[in-house]
């Protein structure tokens, strides 16, 4: 008998995202497990549960997903999803908050249809500007582009939180380029600026949101 296909979902929002419940279903989940205000310190006992009840081959059909539409609790979660694994005993997860690692992957492979991300050297010569850079898409699409080896600069409507993701950008594992802040305003123009010197500009920024404070 084949095993019902399992889907846990963890979301660090106190409720969990609807949409991404729908997609679960409409991808072919049978049974959708959903768990709300998910932190890094509870876990443990939901991932043994996801672990520990099936063996085998049957773990083939339990998986886990990690989303919420913070990006940096996301991250941490899947991290100690991750560690909480051993051995052979770990079943499938992914991780996309607010759909940011899809939405983002996909902007970045369209960049790539233009410009040469794909050549490390060519890609160092490249400089970036993704619009409204502090939200979960974002973040996701200015990381790609400096992991390629772009100069990214990240424009928000709060400097303060542009300038936040630049540093979590740069001190990540595996960053290969240049992660560049430049703080201003509208009446400075250095935003302006900014977007003169892009090869590239993604514009990430929620619905309904008007870009027209500074850059980081």
């Amino acid at each position: 008998m084949t095993p019902s296909r399992v889907l846990v979902q963890l979301d660090c929002d106190p409720q969990p995202s609807v949409f991404d419940a729908i997609v679960a279903v409409d991808a072919g989940a049978d049974v959708l497990l959903r768990h709300g205000g998910v932190t890094p310190d509870i876990v443990v006992g939901l991932v043994h549960g996801a672990m520990f009840t099936r063996g085998g081959a049957d773990l083939a059909s339990t998986a886990i997903f990690v989303g919420g539409s913070d990006v940096a609790a996301a991250e941490a979660v899947y991290r100690r999803v991750r560690s909480t694994f051993f051995g052979g005993c770990r079943v499938s997860v992914m991780l996309d908050p607010a759909g940011a690692n899809t939405t983002a992957a996909a902007a970045v492979v369209a960049c790539g249809r233009h410009l040469p991300l794909a050549d490390a050297a060519a890609a160092r010569q490249l400089r970036a500007v993704v619009l409204g850079g502090t939200g979960p898409v974002g973040q996701r699409v200015a990381r790609l582009l400096a992991r390629a080896g772009v100069a990214v600069g990240v424009a928000s409507r709060a400097v303060a939180r542009a300038a936040e993701v630049c540093g979590r950008i740069a001190a990540a594992p595996g960053r290969i380029g240049v992660q560049r802040g430049v703080g201003g305003d509208r009446e400075a123009g250095r935003g302006g600026r900014l977007c003169e010197d892009a090869m590239a500009e993604i514009l990430a920024r929620a619905i309904g949101v008007a870009h027209d404070a500074g850059v980081a």
